[in-house]
């Protein structure tokens, strides 16, 4: 009878104590499904989109992940000539990206844009490329300006191995080439175009540079990268192999000093353009321009010197023969607020010269009455982080102040000062 009820008792704290391994094994799997479902409710990271290559906080829910951001600015102008115009303009811009996974190693991402107001007009004509956006002092501003929202991206990337990484879709071109840290964000670095992207790359795609195409980067090592990519020239989806735009880049790290800062060299291949394009050529007048093949190379550099202070450096060249200018070079410092107790306020400065070609100076000198010159241009900004605001995100204020010498080339233009202000939301 003892055996039994020995035997009893033994079974009696087996069964037990297996039920409750079994229950603390629910009570763990049910912890960390509430953990799972608390980060998907209200994950919020700093994250990079590598279509903008921006950094803004990302909010995911159920494996969807959407980020996004409104910019208001602000100008006036002031016009050495007293040319007649308009004394200031705003513009207000959101851009929205929502992101799916697409099995272990895919994602796709629709990014969704809209932009009311054109900017200044009337001003003295900056130097812009064959294909340039017109907004020379504003870059957020897009070419279309309506209440209807845009889907300006629509693709598909995937990690191929670990260090290759392939994109196909509607692309944003100057998201994946001429990066910098310091100077490559209008919305919350400097604004002027040629700060923001290379003026010396005759970017294919739209006027916003937005295009059918396919990229693929490779990781070589921690140092090295090297990143490709095959676009249409005009963004029409016509004659979409007839008319390529090509692009290739090497991005080293580098550390002088212990700092570790991006090296990157390219170079590009435009094949031709479309006839609205002619205004911005060397030679207006040549309609056999339209046709013609440009290229060009450039480098992008950005270097931490300090823990608060990073320098940057910008250059390009391409053919005088086809565009209005053929050489380029931008440098800029920027510098964090720290030391005055403002972590996340930063400063930048940038100046750049836009050097004008043998071509098209022939061309002014014998159809107008411009007197050819370099295009100089300053920026200096100050972001000012509203209350509890992070570096990239919360509200930002960024007083903005511009100043370009011989617009254009055109010594005749005299300068322009340009004062303004962006109000910057992430979210």
């Amino acid at each position: 009878m003892s055996r039994v009820v020995l035997l009893a008792a033994f079974s009696f704290i087996f069964i037990f104590s297996q039920s409750l391994w079994a229950a603390d094994a629910e009570v763990e799997d049910l912890k960390r499904r509430v953990e799972e479902l608390e980060k998907k409710l209200d994950s919020k990271v700093v994250s990079e989109e590598p279509s903008h290559r921006k950094v803004h906080p990302v909010h995911s829910i159920y494996g969807l992940t959407v980020s996004g951001g409104i910019t208001l600015t602000g100008h006036g102008v002031s016009d050495s000539k007293d040319v007649d115009g308009q004394n200031g303009a705003s513009a207000i811009s959101a851009d929205l990206a929502v992101e799916s996974p697409i099995g272990d190693k895919g994602r796709a991402v629709i990014v969704f844009d809209f932009q009311r107001g054109a900017g200044i007009q009337n001003l003295p004509a900056f130097f812009l490329s064959p294909n340039g956006n017109a907004t020379g002092y504003n870059a957020d501003i897009e070419s279309f300006n309506e209440s209807r929202v845009q889907i300006t991206q629509a693709y598909y990337e995937h990690s191929i191995t670990d260090a290759l990484t392939l994109v196909i879709g509607q692309l944003d071109l100057t998201g994946y080439f001429d990066a910098n840290e310091y100077a490559n964000d209008e919305r919350a670095q400097l604004m002027a175009n040629i700060f923001v992207n290379n003026p010396t790359v005759e970017w294919g795609g739209s006027a916003d540079f937005y295009s059918p195409g396919v990229s693929l980067a490779w990781a070589a090592s921690d140092r090295i990268g090297v990143s490709v990519g095959a676009f249409e020239g005009d963004g029409d989806y016509i004659d979409t192999f007839d008319n390529p735009f090509l692009m290739a880049e090497v991005d080293l790290k580098l550390s002088p000093g212990g700092k570790e800062g991006n090296y990157r060299v390219y170079y590009w291949y435009r094949h031709r353009r479309t006839d609205a394009d002619m205004a911005n050529l060397a030679n207006p007048a040549d309609t056999g321009l339209v046709k013609a093949q440009n290229s060009g190379i450039g480098v992008s550099v950005d270097q931490p010197v300090s823990d608060i202070m990073g320098v940057w450096f910008r250059a390009g060249l391409q053919r005088e023969s086809v565009a209005q200018f053929d050489r380029f070079l931008g440098a800029g410092v920027n510098l964090s607020a720290e030391p005055c107790g403002r972590p996340n306020d930063h400063l930048g400065f940038g100046y750049g010269a836009t050097f004008m070609g043998d071509t098209y100076k022939e061309y002014l000198r014998n159809n107008t009455a411009a007197d050819p010159g370099t295009e100089h241009y300053f920026e200096l900004y100050y972001s000012y982080a509203v209350s509890h605001a992070s570096i990239d995100e919360g509200i930002h204020v960024t007083p903005d102040i511009q100043y370009v010498i011989n617009p254009g080339g055109d010594k005749e233009a005299g300068s322009l000062l340009i004062y303004g202000v962006r109000l910057q939301a992430y979210f």
